[in-house]
């Protein structure tokens, strides 16, 4: 995750990256600001953040890092994992560029991309536990 949050850090404010790394919660709309709920059993708020925000953070990333097409789109259970597992590592020998030199971080990139494009394509929240 390091990789990951060093290039959230190149590549969005402070804010953004906060919207895009510290939801709890993503709900299939947009918020025209991070919601903030205390939780009873931690020592910190939850925030719930809108999709569409989360979205458009992941996709910049996606388009920095020039994440490939053959990323799986629609992911049921381990795809992605089983994807970057396998898959990624054969076309990162081939397909060359900047989200082959760190698969970890593509990883989370596709992850919160995938996370979000799912939220609002099934009009559902996704909670982060």
């Amino acid at each position: 995750m390091a990789g990951f949050l060093a290039l959230c850090q190149t590549h969005l404010s402070r804010e953004e990256t906060e919207i895009l790394c510290g939801w709890t919660v993503i709900v299939p709309f947009s918020l025209d600001e991070e919601i903030w709920l205390p939780i009873d059993s931690a020592d910190h708020d939850s925030m719930v953040a809108g999709a569409p925000q989360v979205l458009s953070l992941a996709e910049k990333l996606a388009a920095t890092i020039d994440l490939p097409a053959e990323t799986p789109a629609t992911c049921d259970n381990l795809d992605l994992s089983t994807w970057f597992r396998h898959q990624a590592n054969e076309l990162a020998i081939t397909r060359t560029g900047p989200w082959s030199r760190d698969l970890d971080t593509a990883f989370y990139v596709a992850l919160f991309l995938r996370a979000a494009q799912h939220s609002i394509r099934r009009g559902c929240p996704i909670v982060d536990t």
